[in-house]
Order: C-alpha cells, then sequence, then structure tokens
C-alpha cells in the first residue's frame, strides 16, 4: 500500500476506532444510569464519568487554544509582514493561487497557517539564507501542506490523540502520520522541482544551522522527522522505512476497549 493511501486509511480508522471508543461509553455510562440496582456510584461508573469528562475538557481545550494562538500568529504575521516583498512573491508564485505573506523577521519562518483558507508564510531569513531554487522548493512543500488540507488533519489527529492520550496506541500512530505528511510534502516538492538537489540543499543547511531562532509555529522544517527527509532526498531510488513500535500500544489499547465493552454489557 502507497503512503498517501496508507495515511488516508489511518486517518479514517483513527475517526472510527475514537468514535467506536465513545460510543462504547456512552452506552456503559448510559447502562449504568438505567440500572435500577445502582445506589449511588460505583467505582467504574464514577471513573469512566472522569474519563470522559477529561475527553470533552481536552477536546475543548484544544479547539480553544488552536483558535486563539491561529488567529495570534496570523495578526503578528501581518503586523511584520514586508509589503514588497508580499506583492512580489504572490506575483511570481501566482500559479499556486494561495497567498504568500513575506514577514520581516531573522527568525526562520516556513509554514503554512490556517485551516479553511490556508495561507504560506515565509520570513525574509530563509530569502536571505536560501537560493531562488531552494525557495521555491520551500514553497512548494508548504503548498502541498495547503492543498492536501494537512492543518486541519493534524489539528484533529492532535485533538484526538491528547483528548484520548489514556489510549497508548495514539501516540506512535499520530508520530507516524506526522511524519509521513512531512515526507509526501518532499516528495511533491521532488516531483515539481523535477529533481531532490535543491529540498537536499534546503535540508542540509539547516542541520547545520541548528542553533538559528526559531518561531514555536515553524514546525514544518524543523521538526524530529529531519531524520527521514533527509534519508528520502539523498536515496530517493529506496523507499524509506518510518519506524512505527504498535504491538504493545495496540494490544494494551484493545485491552482497554474490551474492559469497557463487558463493562457495557455486565
Amino acid at each position: 500500500m502507497n503512503p498517501p493511501v496508507k495515511l488516508k486509511w489511518i486517518f479514517a480508522l483513527m475517526i472510527f476506532c475514537m468514535a467506536l471508543f465513545s460510543m462504547q461509553m456512552g452506552i456503559f455510562v448510559a447502562r449504568q444510569m438505567e440500572d435500577e440496582r445502582l445506589h449511588g456510584f460505583t467505582l467504574t461508573f464514577a471513573l469512566l464519568v472522569m474519563v470522559a469528562l477529561y475527553t470533552l475538557i481536552r477536546v475543548s481545550w484544544r479547539m480553544i487554544t488552536q483558535t486563539y494562538f491561529s488567529r495570534k500568529w496570523l495578526k503578528l504575521f501581518y503586523a511584520i509582514k514586508h509589503d514588497r516583498l508580499t506583492k512580489r512573491f504572490n506575483y511570481k508564485y501566482r500559479s499556486l493561487k494561495t497567498e504568500i505573506i513575506v514577514v520581516k523577521d531573522d527568525a526562520f519562518v516556513a509554514l503554512a497557517i490556517g485551516m479553511r483558507r490556508p495561507k504560506i508564510v515565509v520570513s525574509t531569513a530563509v530569502l536571505d539564507i536560501f537560493s531562488d531554487d531552494e525557495v521555491k522548493a520551500i514553497l512548494l512543500h508548504e503548498w502541498h501542506h495547503c492543498l492536501n488540507r494537512d492543518n486541519f488533519k493534524l489539528f484533529l489527529m492532535t485533538m484526538l490523540t491528547e483528548a484520548f492520550a489514556y489510549w497508548p496506541i495514539m501516540k506512535p500512530i499520530f508520530r507516524y502520520y506526522q511524519t509521513w505528511t512531512e515526507l509526501l510534502a518532499d516528495r511533491f516538492a521532488i516531483r515539481q522541482m523535477g529533481s531532490e538537489l535543491h529540498l537536499a540543499s534546503v535540508l542540509l543547511k539547516l542541520s547545520k544551522l541548528g542553533g538559528m531562532k526559531q518561531h514555536a509555529a515553524s514546525v514544518h522544517f524543523a521538526n524530529t522527522t529531519m531524520h527521514y527527509r533527509i534519508m528520502q532526498v539523498l536515496e530517493p531510488e529506496k523507499t524509506v522505512k518510518v519506524k512505527i513500535a504498535l504491538r504493545r500500544p495496540l494490544l494494551a489499547s484493545l485491552s482497554l476497549l474490551l474492559l469497557f465493552m463487558l463493562g457495557g454489557d455486565s
């Protein structure tokens, strides 16, 4: 199964599993509340109510913080926008049909921001450090995130991972999904450029500029997936094998689900 199809299945499977798990918790709570033999809270019932409340609070908190920080960062980027370079880049890359914001900043900023109408943000520091072809490779990488709605998908995955943090399978799946999101964006940039040379140069330069100032919002070109990304551009003929430890987390998650199912049937 090729990586794009695999990611779609992973995304759909995670949504399905969380929906099933949530439904099972709801059924368990409903049956406990309808049980006439229940004279007060049992330990299992109280625990489940706490888990359900924790999940709801984490979902709500993630949605609030995501909205707040997205608006905060976008407001900041518009405040430090370099008008002349922004107009120049929007005209030069008008075929992308995606807004590009060039910001005046000596930190490394290269990211896609926004979920409904994603935009590409790049700093003047990026334009100073990298050549025109390297900047184009960076923009194409971020454009893939915009086209694929990766911001929305990663937000949803992050929200589910945090809300269901007590489910061991969540974190390894999220890391795997996040890594392949970056690898596929790199593949897209390479195909558009016709060569892996320029993107390889970008990644190698970044690996040498480890102490360079970076914004907290800039994650696409400064994350823990760099090892796999460098492997992909240096050995394009080989298939990158992203490690994922699933056996123990999967067994633990299935045991937890089975526990709730048995509890709901009792």
